[in-house]
């Protein structure tokens, strides 16, 4: 039978999707990751174990060999994967080995790119002693995830604050990206990538995302309904297919997050090339009909369609919101996720029971659900009716 890698790291990369994808398919699925007790090994029908940080390309060549492993594709959703998954492809031929990628890796390369091509404006810098604009985001330039260490700094004191806690932290060498805090309202865009063109087909709002934390929070709704956000999304993704050509990238799948002001400002925040997580994936199976998972592993494969999809629908309006510990502590939900679904609209339900939530440079999420309904204000009620349900507590 015929392996695909499935590239992993802290247990993460969508490695259950991707497995159910590739049986689907009658394919192996392979997992390469760096832990030997890795949670997602018993879906694999292998597990390779690697160091991604100290490890080189003729290691993990060398042990895939020695299993008689010649993989056909190699399936990855982790940014701070992505160099290893384009050497990887490279080395073997297989799609996903473009040098257009690499520039995807890390945050800072994109912002260089974004302003050569003078698609941005943003002020950035690696550099806490250059810094001279204030306020601004701080975050590690290639590691990406649930907001891991993401901080705001007002001042130098508070930028020198977050440098001493990122070394009693163990991660004073971690590679930083200090940029320019955008204000306005936040949003995100998925879609995949054909011949250099980007095609959005889910585009959501997030007027209540937590800007103190830096964390999605309150209710999210695919399609905009701010005008402002609408034409920063269509400006935006004007500027990600520009960059998109200038990189030769195809067969891609993007999620990426901006912020629009009501005066016409628009910028990129982020950008990764994976779906969007949480509910993400749900509404682009609603709203557009294609499973973002199974795209991926079509594009791994190198046999996504060419043909564009259709232009980005207006209805139905999906929502949904991401519920977070909001101390630390063990989560204990005494609500089912089976009541939390028999609520009007509510067509999907996540909810993690027991979740330990250890520190807040990360998002906790213990419970995510989705909504749709005829109108914004039908669906704000629908989530208050869920919110209003739930009943948990946080115990230290």
């Amino acid at each position: 039978m015929k392996s695909v890698l499935i590239l992993s790291w802290i247990s993460i990369g969508n490695v259950a999707s991707a497995v159910h994808e590739l049986r689907a398919r009658g394919l192996r699925p392979v997992l390469v990751s760096e832990s030997p007790e890795d949670r997602n090994a018993a879906l694999c029908d292998e597990h390779v174990v690697f160091d991604w940080d100290g490890a080189d390309l003729a290691t993990l060549v060398g042990r895939l060999d020695e299993r008689g492993i010649e993989p056909i594709a190699v399936v990855n959703m982790v940014e701070k994967l992505i160099s290893w998954h384009v050497t990887i492809a490279e080395h073997y031929g297989l799609p996903g080995g473009d040098a257009g990628r690499r520039t995807l890796a890390s945050k800072t390369l994109v912002r260089d790119h974004m302003r050569t091509l003078g698609l941005s404006d943003v002020r950035y810098g690696a550099d806490p002693m250059t810094v001279d604009f204030f306020p601004v985001i701080v975050k590690p330039a290639r590691v990406s995830g649930a907001s891991y260490l993401v901080s705001r700094a007002d001042d130098p004191a508070a930028l020198l604050a977050y440098q001493e806690y990122l070394a009693g932290r163990g991660a004073a060498d971690i590679e930083l990206l200090i940029e320019e805090y955008v204000p306005g309202t936040e949003f995100s865009v998925d879609g995949p990538v054909i011949d250099g063109r980007f095609h959005p087909v889910l585009a959501v709002e997030k007027p209540e995302h937590d800007d103190a934390r830096h964390h999605d929070a309150g209710l999210e709704y695919h399609p905009p309904q701010q005008e402002h956000v609408r034409a920063g999304v269509h400006a935006l993704c004007e500027r990600i297919s520009t960059l998109c050509t200038d990189l030769h990238l195809d067969q891609i799948w993007l999620h990426f997050e901006g912020r629009s002001t009501a005066d016409g400002r628009t910028e990129l925040i982020e950008i990764n090339p994976r779906p969007g997580g949480g509910q993400i994936p749900e509404a682009i199976r609603l709203v557009s009909g294609i499973d973002p998972f199974a795209a991926v592993i079509s594009m791994a494969l190198g046999r996504f369609p060419a043909e564009p999809p259709e232009p980005m629908r207006e209805r139905p309006i999906i929502g949904w919101m991401d519920v977070e510990a909001d101390q630390l502590g063990t989560v204990e939900v005494s609500t089912s996720a089976e009541e939390l679904s028999a609520l009007p609209g509510v067509i999907s339900v996540r909810l993690i029971n027991g979740l330990r939530a250890t520190s807040f440079d990360k998002e906790n999420f213990f419970l995510s659900f989705a909504a749709v309904a005829d109108s914004l204000p039908e669906l704000r009620a629908q989530a208050e009716k869920v919110v209003a349900t739930l009943d948990y507590r946080v115990t230290p």
